[in-house]
């Protein structure tokens, strides 16, 4: 038989595994995983930069429903701080330094809280999860350095290090976390919200974009049908839209757009006017579009062929049918 300390283990185990299915929403193997450690849902972004002012931050990010947990920053013209700041040190060690540091500055707001709002604002428009969550360091450096680049209007030297752990770990350290509540969040949607989600479940990426509009050869979006192609602008500057663009070869030698093909999947006109269109570009890769108009818009040419081969062929049957119906009363007429 198990002896006390076997069931005071058991008993600990089980109440972590309690504890993590909070973050798996309910997933008890993804709840056991994260308290053995495999299944590691956030990462931590640790970094340091250098351009008219220098500066540090962290940032935590959930990287399977896509947020931002906690997030800081310290903006200082004291250029020393740049090399106290070791990214490379584990991201428990990088927090207490970095609070170490921002204490010893009074860098809890002013600049610093800007700075990190402008950090909040950008991760969540270049979309910086899935290089993140995928490891591409390259491209999440790159992606940094522009939007610390464009708070400070010059160019920016930036390094970066990026950690993985889990959200029962930041809650065993104590680390403030921003919880999503999906029944608070879903109350307070709108219908067509609710519906945007539903579709937007389906695939893994949604991508913006735009339809182009054509007055003459184009169809109205209110007779265009599920499966029907039209050609959409991709209008995101991620990096989702950068490899579609270069997945169909549209885009020019300045890093231009060029239309490119897409079927569509949905269509739902919006209570506040206006149609809501989603599109597939690629496997598990949506556009979604919102045109305010119901105005006519460029299809793809093969649909524009078939339209009027379609129409030719109308024309050719009347024309036969009349030419039968012609011949058929010059018959009767010599009959009588």
């Amino acid at each position: 038989m198990p002896d006390d300390k076997q069931y005071d283990s058991l008993s600990d185990q089980a109440q972590l595994i309690n504890r993590a299915l909070q973050y798996t929403n309910g997933n008890l193997e993804k709840a056991q995983q994260m308290v053995a450690g495999i299944f590691q849902d956030v990462a931590v972004i640790k970094g340091k930069f250098k351009a008219s002012k220098v500066g540090a931050f962290y940032v935590f990010l959930n990287i399977e429903s896509n947020y931002i947990i906690n997030i800081n920053a310290i903006v200082t013209t004291y250029t020393d701080i740049y090399n106290k700041i070791r990214i490379f040190d584990r991201w428990k060690q990088f927090y207490a330094m970095f609070g170490d540091i921002a204490a010893e500055l009074g860098a809890s707001g002013g600049e610093s809280s800007k700075f990190a709002n402008h950090l909040a604002d950008a991760i969540e428009g270049y979309d910086i999860y899935e290089p993140v969550k995928t490891g591409n360091m390259q491209l999440v450096s790159e992606l940094f350095e522009e939007i610390i680049g464009k708070y400070f209007s010059m160019n920016a030297d930036c390094q970066i290090e990026i950690d993985k752990t889990t959200s029962l770990e930041l809650e065993n350290e104590d680390i403030p976390m921003e919880l999503i509540d999906k029944q608070a969040d879903e109350a307070i949607l709108t219908p067509d919200e609710m519906k945007m989600r539903e579709i937007e479940s389906q695939v893994e990426y949604i991508i913006p974009g735009s339809v182009i509009v054509s007055p003459v050869k184009g169809k109205y979006i209110n007779d265009i049908k599920q499966g029907e192609k039209i050609s959409v602008m991709l209008i995101g500057k991620d990096p989702v839209s950068d490899r579609i663009a270069r997945m169909f070869n549209a885009i020019t030698s300045d890093g231009e757009y060029l239309p490119v093909s897409a079927r569509i999947k949905e269509k739902f006109p919006l209570s506040s006017g206006g149609y809501a269109i989603y599109a597939l570009v690629a496997k598990n890769v949506m556009v979604k579009i919102i045109e305010e108009e119901n105005v006519k818009i460029d299809i793809e040419k093969v649909e524009q062929k078939k339209e009027e081969s379609n129409e030719n062929m109308l024309f050719i049957y009347i024309a036969l049918l009349l030419g039968l119906l012609f011949i058929s009363g010059l018959i009767v007429f010599a009959l009588i």
